[in-house]
């Protein structure tokens, strides 16, 4: 079975979601099947908000936003998480990174370096040159990475990413989507995990 994962790497829910795919795939013998959105591009056009801006005001439910976290965090044990001092970041150039790798058939690896780059070291990668670099010292050739970023096409395949997960239901990241269900956050991937095991 294959799970359409909505994602940007500029969203730390995303990045605590990816790091228990691995084991949520073995567990249920699915795939994921990462889709290079914007968060920006999916909160436009729902007419959403983040929820740290959102709860800004509501001093209760931002403080449990990261009490949250926590206990996710613990409950996985991802040590190497750090919040990210440059937080909120413009992801649109990662973006059509990320939809460049999928072209070059060496996704899977620039996915894991800018994950890391942005919530594990504490990079400010919408910084063109501080990506690059953080993708060399990865060992990835990203001569064509950058050419392809820059093409028409790589860019409205990021719109179409983007417009089609709204379309689906999407209106915030993570965002997972199988057969017509959809499920939104780390903290429901315990229904989706559910929803997969009642189709076997």
């Amino acid at each position: 079975m294959k799970v359409d994962f909505i994602y940007d790497v500029a969203t730390p829910n995303g990045y605590l979601a990816h790091k228990v795919v691995p084991e949520f795939e073995k567990r249920t013998n699915t795939t994921f099947n990462y889709i290079p959105c914007l968060a920006g591009g999916i909160f436009k056009l729902t007419n959403n908000t983040p929820p740290l801006i959102a709860n800004a005001d509501v001093k209760n439910k931002s403080d449990y936003f990261f009490i949250e976290m926590e206990r996710f965090i613990k409950k996985h044990d991802l040590k190497l998480f750090k919040q990210n001092s440059y937080f909120p970041q413009n992801s649109l150039y990662v973006q059509r990174g990320a939809v460049a790798a999928k072209k070059l058939g060496i996704f899977d690896k620039y996915l894991e370096c800018t994950m890391s780059a942005m919530w594990e070291k504490d990079l400010n990668i919408q910084d063109k040159d501080i990506l690059k670099q953080s993708l060399v010292d990865y060992g990835i050739k990203c001569d064509e990475i950058f050419e392809l970023i820059e093409t028409q096409a790589c860019k409205d395949e990021l719109i179409e990413n983007t417009s089609w997960a709204v379309k689906k239901g999407a209106f915030g990241i993570p965002t997972f989507l199988i057969d017509d269900q959809i499920f939104f956050g780390k903290d429901h991937m315990n229904q989706l995990e559910d929803y997969i095991n009642s189709k076997k």
